[in-house]
C-alpha cells in the first residue's frame, strides 16, 4: 500500500488510512490538516510538497444568510438614512429629550454589540453582526450630524422642538416635520416647561406665534410683551401702544402713548399725549380719549375736556363727572366743579347758575349764585 495517510475532515474527524491515489479522491483544500507516517505533527496540506498536485481550489461559496444580510445592510442604510432623522425626532418628543440623543443611543449600543462579538470570542459572527447594524450606525450618525452640527435642535417640549438652520429659526413636530418655517431670527416658548405660544422676530420686529405655527400678534412691532397681570399682549411701535387679545384679535391699535389698569379697576386707560381715555379689556370704548382725568374722590373722578395741564394743574376748558365705572355721571359742560362731603353732593358751576348732583350722579336742584 506504500506510505499511509490521514486527514481531518469538516466535521473534524479524522480519516484514513488512505493512499496517496485514494487521498487525491477526497478533494482536499490547501488548509486541510494531513499526517503521514513519519511526520511528528499534522501539518496544512499546502506544506506536503506531493500533495502540491491533488489540493484542491474551493469554487466560491455564497452563504444565502450572509447574502441576505448584504441585501439588507445596503437597502436598509438607504432606508434608515432618510428615515433616520424622523425616527429620531419621534423617540425624542416621547421623553423630552434633544432630537440628536436617540443616534448617539443608538450609537453607543452598536459600537458595544460589535465589541461583544470581537473580543468574547465571537469572530465568526462578527462580520454578521456589522452587517445587521451598519444602517443602525449609518442612520444614528446622520441625525447627529443633522441636529447637532449641521443645525442647531433645542429640546423637545410638547411634542415640539425649535431649529435653527441656516435660512433661519423654526419649529418641528415629533415627527421631524415643519410647522413653523425656518425663516425667524429668533424663535423662544413663553414657558420653559409648558409653553402656551412662542415668542418671535423677523427683520429685528417681533410678534407671537402659536404652537402650531399660527401667527397670533404679527412680527411688525419694536416689542411685544404680556401686558400686566391679564392675557393680553402689549405691543409697542416706537412710543406708541397698542393691544391685542390672547387670540390675536387687536384690541386697541398701536396708536397710543401709554396703556395701563386704570386705578383699581379692570378698565383699560389710554393716553395719546395729554388727552385720556377708558375702554374695557375687551376694546370697548368707555369714555372717549379726549379728556383728562384727574383724582378720585369718593368714588368719583372729575374729567377735563378741551383745556391743558400747566405746571401740574389742569387749566381752561369745561369739566364733567365720571364714577368708577368709566361712566360719564355730569356732564361735561361746566366751568368748574367741587365735590361737598357733608352733604355728598356735587356742585356743578355753569356760571350763573350752579347744578347739585349726587354722587350717582343724579340731578338735584339748580341754585342762582346771586
Amino acid at each position: 500500500m506504500g506510505i499511509s495517510y490521514y486527514f481531518m475532515n469538516k466535521a473534524n474527524k479524522q480519516v484514513g488510512p488512505l493512499s496517496l491515489d485514494e487521498l487525491k479522491q477526497k478533494g482536499i483544500t490547501r488548509e486541510t490538516p494531513v499526517w503521514r507516517e513519519g511526520m511528528p505533527n499534522w501539518v496544512q496540506a499546502k506544506d506536503i510538497p506531493e500533495l502540491h498536485a491533488y489540493i484542491v481550489t474551493p469554487s466560491p461559496y455564497i452563504n444565502v444568510v450572509r447574502l441576505i444580510l448584504i441585501l439588507y445592510a445596503i437597502l436598509g442604510s438607504i432606508v434608515f438614512l432618510f428615515a433616520g432623522k424622523f425616527v429620531s425626532a419621534f423617540i425624542a418628543s416621547c421623553f423630552n429629550l434633544y432630537p440628536y440623543v436617540p443616534g448617539f443611543v443608538t450609537l453607543i449600543i452598536g459600537i458595544l454589540g460589535i465589541a461583544f462579538f470581537l473580543f468574547y470570542k465571537k469572530r465568526k459572527y462578527l462580520l454578521n453582526t456589522i452587517l445587521v447594524v451598519l444602517p443602525f450606525l449609518l442612520s444614528s450618525l446622520f441625525s447627529i450630524y443633522y441636529y447637532g452640527i449641521l443645525n442647531h435642535a433645542y429640546r423637545f417640549r410638547q411634542d415640539r422642538c425649535v431649529m435653527e438652520k441656516r435660512s433661519g429659526v423654526g419649529v418641528m413636530n415629533k415627527f421631524g416635520l415643519t410647522i413653523v418655517p425656518y425663516i425667524y431670527n429668533n424663535i423662544a416658548p413663553n414657558s420653559y416647561w409648558a409653553p402656551a405660544y412662542y415668542w418671535a422676530s423677523c427683520n429685528h420686529q417681533k410678534g407671537v406665534l402659536a404652537l402650531d405655527g399660527t401667527e397670533i400678534i404679527p412680527c411688525i412691532y419694536d416689542d411685544v410683551d404680556t401686558w400686566l397681570s391679564t392675557d393680553n399682549f402689549i405691543v409697542t411701535s416706537g412710543n406708541l401702544n397698542g393691544l391685542y387679545s390672547p387670540e390675536g384679535i387687536e384690541i386697541l391699535p398701536c396708536e397710543y402713548t401709554g396703556i395701563s389698569l386704570w386705578r383699581k379697576t379692570s378698565l383699560v386707560h389710554v393716553e395719546i399725549e395729554d388727552r385720556e381715555g377708558l375702554y374695557t379689556q375687551d376694546g370697548e370704548e368707555i369714555l372717549p380719549c379726549q379728556f383728562i382725568i384727574c383724582d378720585e374722590f369718593n368714588g368719583i373722578s372729575l374729567i377735563n375736556c378741551n383745556g391743558f395741564v400747566k405746571d401740574g394743574k389742569v387749566r381752561d376748558g369745561i369739566w364733567g363727572v365720571i364714577n368708577q365705572e368709566g361712566k360719564i355721571i355730569v356732564p361735561c359742560k361746566y366751568n368748574d366743579i367741587t365735590s361737598n362731603v357733608d352733604t355728598e353732593s356735587i356742585e356743578a358751576d355753569g356760571g350763573y347758575i350752579k347744578d347739585i348732583y349726587d354722587f350717582n350722579g343724579n340731578y338735584l336742584r339748580s341754585e342762582y349764585k346771586w
